[in-house]
């Protein structure tokens, strides 16, 4: 797969923690024999300085906030009174005081702690305790601000590095469905980046197997179980051919609990309750003979000349979850398809879908009128119309749910 091989080649940390270092500004200081003149004159000439630290032999003592220093000088008769005394009859005397190793994580969470007047005042920073300069709230609030953006695109790298790895997965599976049925036709459109639904697709000497699944979850928990599903639904196969349905979901059934450690132990307590939702079924186009399995999902058939959509109801039980018992049995159902029966098969994120002017689900009504109106069409431009009534239907309301839907013809 040489684009997971490209991609990867660009996956490397870039990121480095920061600390109260990278905010330290070497700033005027004074001493505790200065006298609040002193402090005036300083001030004047740094018209930028917000506080200004007392140090006594290296070691940070105060801090003398601007805006508080002028306010108590421009007082009647305060310069008169405190004009020679010692700077510190204005310092703060118990300021925020941090190690310029100190990263900001921590920074922050002292800040926050410490108060409002860290962040307007700002704090001292040490090297082995020795005055080094100061930081102030607004270049934490920036230094936080990129921490977080570069976090973000730490986790969005990792997440589309993830869909590159869901997609090939897929891949083989895309490829088996064009040997098989060139005239299909599949749309999988994950909620985010990545999802919890996923699709199989396989071929045998007289025909192919297909499943459309939805697994636990959105995004990169929904993927993992994608992953855990269908290694499963493979193994399966392997071991018992692609020809029986209910026995798949049976397997995927058992091999989901033993996994997730949702069969109870001892204490009664399962290890979670995780699993998916499946269609899955087996065609044989030579005699137009499908088999039918499903666990929650529907199938929508639509004969040559009916008036109405048949649907398949899947069995009320969900692939792996704590209801669903260790021994649980799925059944086939079998019907036979006319050349030119057009096959729907979706996954719940189409059906629930909210929308609409009273903000309800789509429904199943709606899809089979849809595919009514599209009978004459090509699987591809029915999957057009059915995504494209869907965002008309969903509108302004937020996407539910990861979406996947597949159609061919007989």
């Amino acid at each position: 797969m040489p684009e997971i091989t490209e991609y990867l080649s660009d996956f490397r940390p870039r990121y480095r923690q920061p600390s109260a270092a990278d905010l330290c500004i070497e700033v005027p200081s004074m001493t505790p024999d200065e006298t609040n003149e002193k402090v005036m004159e300083v001030f004047g000439r740094h018209r930028d300085l917000v506080s200004l630290p007392v140090v006594e032999g290296n070691q940070p003592i105060g801090l003398i906030n601007r805006n508080i220093f002028l306010s108590q000088m421009s007082k009647q008769f305060r310069q008169e009174l405190y004009g020679k005394k010692s700077c510190i009859a204005f310092m703060d005397k118990e300021p925020l005081i941090v190690d310029a190793a100190l990263d900001i994580d921590a920074l922050t969470l002292k800040t926050v702690e410490y108060g409002e007047k860290a962040l307007s005042d700002g704090f001292i920073i040490t090297r082995a305790g020795a005055f080094a300069g100061t930081g102030n709230g607004l270049q934490l609030m920036r230094a936080v601000a990129e921490m977080q953006a570069s976090r973000n695109r730490q986790i969005m790298h990792s997440i589309e590095y993830a869909s590159v790895i869901q997609r090939s997965t897929l891949r083989s599976s895309l490829d088996a469905m064009a040997r098989a049925c060139p005239d299909a036709h599949l749309v999988w459109e994950p909620r985010d980046i990545v999802g919890g639904d996923f699709y199989q697709f396989c071929t045998d000497a007289d025909g192919w197997f297909a499943t459309v699944a939805d697994c636990t979850g959105h995004g990169v928990p929904g993927a993992f179980m994608t992953l855990i599903a269908s290694t499963s639904l493979n193994q399966a196969i392997e071991q018992n051919g692609p020809r029986d349905p209910a026995s798949l979901l049976g397997h995927v059934n058992r091999s989901i609990k033993q996994m997730l450690g949702q069969v109870n132990g001892q204490d009664g307590t399962p290890g979670s309750d995780d699993g998916m939702d499946a269609a899955c079924f087996w065609f044989e186009p030579a005699s137009g003979r499908l088999i039918f399995a499903s666990a929650r999902l529907t199938m929508f058939v639509l004969r040559p000349g009916a008036d109405s959509v048949e649907m398949l109801d899947g069995q009320r039980k969900g692939v792996g979850y704590v209801d669903s018992d260790f021994d649980y049995v799925w059944h086939n159902q079998e019907v036979m398809l006319y050349p030119g029966s057009l096959v729907f098969v979706s996954t719940d994120g189409l059906i629930d879908q909210i929308g609409g002017p009273r903000g309800i689900a789509l429904g199943k009504r709606r899809v089979r009128e849809l595919l009514l109106e599209q009978r004459e069409k090509t699987p591809a431009q029915v999957n057009a119309a059915v995504l494209d009534a869907l965002r008309l239907w969903q509108g302004e309301h937020h996407r539910r749910d990861d979406l996947t839907f597949f159609c061919f013809r007989a």
